[in-house]
Order: C-alpha cells, then sequence, then structure tokens
C-alpha cells in the first residue's frame, strides 16, 4: 500500500524547473530583512536553514528570540563533540565483542545521529557538515579502520566552525585523518647527498597530493575570482589560473616533514595501549623511529580492533629531519645550504621561503633543535597563511557555504556580501567564520518571507529523514540504537564517507536537461537517480513506521523497537484528527506552510478516500511519509 501512495505523490506536479528558475539566485532587496519569524512555520524554514530541522521547543526559542539573538545563543553553546563517547562506546565493545577496524564505522554512525538527534548545539552541528563536504575526507580507503581519527577530525569541524578560517585550515593540515586520507603524513623532502664527490638528489620526491587538494578544493579554487565570485579576467579575456604545477611542486615541498607525535603509553575505558618511543620531549622530533612508528591498536585475537591510540588522532609534528630546509643532508659539506633555485621555496603570491638558519638532520645539536622545529612549522604556516589571505578565499566560501545552507544558485550580490564579513567582520577580523555563518541566515535573500520561484535548494537525502525525526522528536530504540550504520546503500551518502575528495557531488554540478540549458546548478541532484528515489522512499517508511503495526482488526499498535530510532508514539497521536487539520498540522511542521493548494486538495482526498479505513495513527504516519517524499518537500525553498 505504501509504494502505491508513494507513487501518488512522486506523481504530483511540480513547476518547470529551468523555466521557473527553482533553484536560481535573487539580487538584493533595499528592504530590511525581518528579525523575527512572522509565523511557526517561518521558524522552520529557518530551522531547516540553520539545521537540521526542529522540534516544538526549538520552534519557540526562534520565535521568542528572534533570528539573531537565536544564532548567537547556538554561538555560545560548547559543541557536542563525538571522538570522546565515541571512543569509550569501542573501548567497550572491543572487549566483549572485538572484530577488525572497519567493523567499528557502524559505531561512529550511530554517535553521529545521535548527536543530531539531541545534541542542542543545532547550528554548529550543520555548519560542521557543511564544512565536510568542503574540507573533504573520507572513511572509504585509508581511514575504514580508523573510526576514532574520522571522527576526531569532524570535531575539528566542530571546535572551529565558529571560529577563524586560518586557525580550522591549520588544524586541518596537521590532522594525521587528513594526512592520511591525503598523504601528507609522513611525507619526506628530497634527500640530497654527496655521490662521487657530486651533490646529488634522491629519487624520492614529497608527495604532492595534498598541496594540490589545498588549494584547488580547500581554499582558492581554480580561478581567480572577483568577490563575488564571476571570474578575473586577463587583458584578452580569458580567466586566471591561481596556480600552475610549478607552485604545487613548490608547496608540497613546505608540506614535509609531519607524523604522529609519541605520548607514550595510554589508557582507554579499561584498556591499556603501550607505546615505546624511546625520547622524551622535543627529542621525539629528531627520532627517526618515531617518525615511522604507527600508534598501536588494541589487538586480541588476531582481531586489529578500531581502538587505537590517541597519538592516531592527536594534531601532527614536525620532524626536521624529513622537513624540506633547503639544506643538503651531506656531512661532507656540513649539510650545507643547496644551489639555486633549490634552497628557497616559492609559494602562492610569491612568498619567498629561504633555506634554514641551521642544519636540521638526527644529529642537530640540543641547541638548535627547537630553531630546526619552528622551520618546519613556520613554512607549514606560511602556506596556510598565504592562502587564507588569498582574495579568493572570501568568496569561495562564502558561495559553498550558501549552497550547503541556503540555496544552490546564490546571487552574485549575496556572494558578495557575505564575502566582504568575510574579508571583515566589523572589527578588522579576516575570516571570521562565526560572522560569515550569520551574515548568510541573516541576509535578505535568506529571510524573505516571500522568496521568488528563483529561490531554493535539493534537500540532501539524508537530511530529509533528519528533518522529520527532529520534527518529531524521534528517540534511539529501547537500547539506545539508532540502527542506521550504512546509510549510503539507500540515501546515496554517509557523513564523512564521501566517495572521493571531491564529495558527493560538485557545487558545480549542473542536470543535464532544461536546468543545463538554464544554467543552473543543482549539486544534490548529483546522487538522484530513479534507483535512489525509490531506495530513499522505501528507507523512510521504515523509518517512520519503525515500533508501528498493523492488527488484524485494523488497528494500529506500537512497541518501541529495540533497535531503531523511533517516532513515540505520543507525538502521533497529539495530531489532529480530521483530515484538513491533519495535512494543515504537517504543512506546518514540515514544510514550513508552503504545500500548494493542489498537494493539500490531493493529501485530504488520499486521508478521505483511499486511507478512510486507516485509523488516526496509520493516517498520519503515511501523511508524513508522503510528505517527506514529496517534490515539494523536497525542493527547501
Amino acid at each position: 500500500m505504501h509504494r502505491l501512495l508513494a507513487l501518488l505523490v512522486l506523481s504530483l506536479p511540480l513547476p518547470s524547473l529551468a523555466g521557473d528558475h527553482l533553484f536560481g539566485g535573487t539580487g538584493a532587496s533595499f528592504e530590511e530583512p525581518p528579525t523575527h519569524p512572522a509565523t511557526e512555520a517561518e521558524a522552520v524554514r529557518f530551522l531547516l536553514q540553520a539545521g537540521f530541522g526542529g522540534n516544538a521547543s526549538d520552534i519557540a526559542q526562534v520565535q521568542s528570540l528572534g533570528y539573531s539573538a537565536w544564532i548567537d545563543a547556538q554561538l555560545a553553546l560548547p559543541p557536542s563533540l563525538q571522538r570522546p563517547p565515541l571512543e569509550l562506546s569501542i573501548a567497550a565493545a572491543v572487549e566483549s565483542n572485538p572484530r577488525n577496524g572497519p567493523f567499528y564505522r557502524r559505531y561512529r554512525m550511530e554517535q553521529w545521529f545521535a548527536t543530531q538527534l539531541a545534541g542542542p548545539d543545532l547550528l554548529r552541528q550543520k555548519v560542521a557538515h557543511a564544512l565536510s563536504q568542503i574540507l573533504v575526507i573520507s572513511d572509504q580507503g585509508t581511514l575504514d579502520d580508523n573510526p576514532l581519527g574520522v571522527a576526531e577530525y569532524n570535531d575539528i569541524l566542530l571546535r572551529n566552525a565558529f571560529g577563524n578560517y586560518q586557525t580550522l585550515l591549520s588544524q586541518v593540515t596537521h590532522s594525521p585523518a587528513m594526512g592520511g586520507f591525503l598523504s601528507h603524513y609522513r611525507n619526506q623532502k628530497t634527500d640530497w647527498t654527496m655521490q662521487d664527490g657530486v651533490l646529488t638528489p634522491a629519487t624520492i620526491q614529497p608527495d604532492e597530493n595534498y598541496a594540490r587538494e589545498i588549494m584547488q578544493l580547500f581554499s582558492i579554487g581554480l580561478i581567480e575570482r572577483q568577490l563575488d565570485f564571476s571570474p578575473l579576467r586577463d587583458g584578452d579575456g580569458n580567466t586566471i589560473p591561481t596556480y600552475d604545477q610549478t607552485l604545487i611542486s613548490q608547496t608540497a615541498r613546505a608540506f614535509t616533514g609531519l607524523s604522529l607525535q609519541c605520548t607514550g603509553n595510554a589508557v582507554i575505558g579499561n584498556i591499556s595501549l603501550n607505546r615505546n618511543c624511546n625520547c622524551t620531549g622535543i627529542a621525539c622530533n629528531f627520532s627517526e623511529r618515531v617518525f615511522s612508528l604507527r600508534a598501536p591498536r588494541y589487538v586480541v585475537d588476531g582481531n586489529a580492533t578500531a581502538l587505537i591510540h590517541p597519538d592516531a588522532y592527536q594534531p601532527m609534528m614536525c620532524f626536521p629531519r624529513y622537513a624540506d630546509s633547503g639544506r643538503s643532508m651531506a656531512p661532507e659539506d656540513g649539510y650545507a645550504v643547496l644551489p639555486a633555485p633549490y634552497a628557497d621555496k616559492i609559494l602562492l603570491a610569491d612568498i619567498t621561503v629561504g633555506p634554514s638558519p641551521v642544519a636540521c638532520h638526527s644529529g642537530t645539536s640540543a641547541a638548535e633543535r627547537q630553531t630546526c622545529i619552528d622551520y618546519c612549522e613556520d613554512q607549514i604556516d606560511t602556506v596556510v597563511t598565504s592562502l587564507a589571505m588569498h582574495p579568493n578565499v572570501a568568496p569561495f566560501m562564502a558561495r559553498q557555504l550558501i549552497q550547503r545552507l541556503v540555496t544552490s544558485n546564490p546571487s552574485p550580490g549575496y556572494i558578495k556580501r557575505v564575502a566582504q564579513v568575510f574579508v571583515d567582520d566589523g572589527s578588522g577580523q579576516r575570516g571570521n567564520l562565526a560572522a560569515v555563518v550569520k551574515a548568510i541566515l541573516l541576509d535578505w535573500e535568506a529571510r524573505n518571507e516571500q522568496p521568488t520561484e528563483e529561490f531554493g535548494k535539493l534537500r540532501e537525502p539524508l537530511l530529509r529523514l533528519l528533518a522529520v525525526w527532529r520534527a518529531f522528536d524521534a528517540e534511539p530504540g529501547t537500547s539506545g540504537v539508532i540502527g542506521l550504520f550504512t546509510p549510503e546503500g539507500v540515501y546515496q551518502q554517509r557523513p564523512l564517507g564521501a566517495p572521493s575528495v571531491f564529495n558527493f557531488y560538485s557545487p558545480d554540478y549542473m542536470p543535464p536537461g532544461e536546468m543545463q540549458a538554464a544554467g543552473l546548478r543543482s549539486p544534490e541532484m548529483q546522487i538522484t537517480s530513479e534507483t535512489s528515489v525509490v531506495t530513499t522512499s522505501d528507507d523512510l517508511w521504515v523509518r517512520l513506521f519503525a515500533g508501528y503495526g498493523l492488527q488484524a482488526n485494523g488497528t494500529t499498535t506500537f512497541n518501541p523497537p529495540a533497535t531503531q530510532a523511533y517516532i513515540p508514539v505520543e507525538r502521533i497521536d497529539a495530531l489532529p484528527d480530521s483530515s484538513a487539520e491533519l495535512v494543515d498540522e504537517l504543512n506546518r511542521r514540515l514544510m514550513y506552510g508552503r504545500m500548494s493548494d493542489f498537494m493539500r486538495d490531493q493529501l485530504i482526498a488520499l486521508v478521505d478516500g483511499p486511507m478512510a479505513g486507516a485509523d488516526s495513527r496509520r493516517k498520519a504516519l503515511n501523511l508524513i511519509h508522503l510528505i517527506a517524499i514529496s517534490p515539494e518537500f523536497v525542493v527547501q525553498r
């Protein structure tokens, strides 16, 4: 029955995307944006942009405080971190049921969803989710057995969601998860040694992966941009590249010498993890053994579990022996400065990093070791700073954050207004992400209570489920389990589990056909297909009906499930009985009051027609499901 009803709703007409510019941008308005939501529905709309949706308490808070004060209250909340509770959960699990590392990815998914259901820091979680699709790592491949490292990376995004972009980029660079994902972990310089009396470079070259992606995907993009994201052009009308292969190679030289800290033995829960460093203090920075030493895991019965020493997720540190210092590794010439052009590194904006003032190798004297460590860290900081200060970063980050939070095709004016806040938050600070997020959400284009048809975005498949769960206060199963371990199987995405560094979809993706012809972007459409529409619909039905059963006498009973999140029965029983009132209430909660008259009439007719014999619970649950898979719900306006 649910598939028949789903097909009925999916057949509801949706205006031509290209003809109506549903995902397009609008220009600036001279009107002042509203300070408070005019209705509960407007509060819901705001919460879908600023979070994953909201319940009655969230709605009331937005209405009471107003948009700006609500944002300020969210900015003041501490982050609901995910790695610490996940670590304890895995530590307990490996004692009773040790499994190989990849098995415990499901524990990370449990923790992520639990935080989204119950965490009070709605805005921070939403912004971190957006950042995870810009500064991408993935637990597919290299990190598939390291859920703690991936969770700690997510916590880096959470801690810095309202911080400074430059600090965020620095912490991302020093993250072992990012280092493993984009291969600058244990990245080594080219050693120059004496061969038959001639200074000769070794065949090893610094890995260039991170150097390329930090520029292309995390900061400045491929071409020079105006503040409104329009391309800068040279005198011949051509776009201007932001970097070339030479700059990638030079930058890669600066991203050398990073590896794991070595802090000694650790205890997690009831489990001890031994780590023999054979060094203390900065002596460890000069240990070739420590540079190559992996963090230990808890291993039992041949299973290398996901419980790993904290050094595996704490910030990487510099090992000057392996960092490019612009000097030789030949004792015969006293580790001399290399001949030009190998001594210097020429970075973005032609910033030059000269050679180290002292020789940095395993035998560097104690008096000069800190100088070597400082040189290694300083050249990394120089790269990060040069990127953070580049004019492209402001429109680059503004556009993508607007796309993730508000609309797929922001107008040039919208991008420029937000980018100006990135450049200067009003107090002279550049890269203040809290101010940027506030500017995005309070801009007239976001807060216009009568948005034009040229506005909106397709909801990410996974966020459709979260919006419904939050609207009706979904709870974990009675055993504390949410039970969505592999969402990518039906929703085509898993938090921090994209197929590559290019995320699940491109910010520039244009669906073939009308939208492409109109020049309209819809990133989320890249993971939308006939198959995904059906799998998403089916799984939403299963999740929404968790714990509810149809009896022979036609009544719908409820028994809280043990291993699935569910909507509490009191939330369903509290909904109106009459068809019109029920549809209107669901319209208010799920569609911020913007359901079309056509859809409203169709749903009322379904309740009074094919569903007339069902009890009130089944009517309500079926309607929630039908709304959640409808085109009008899927498009966030």
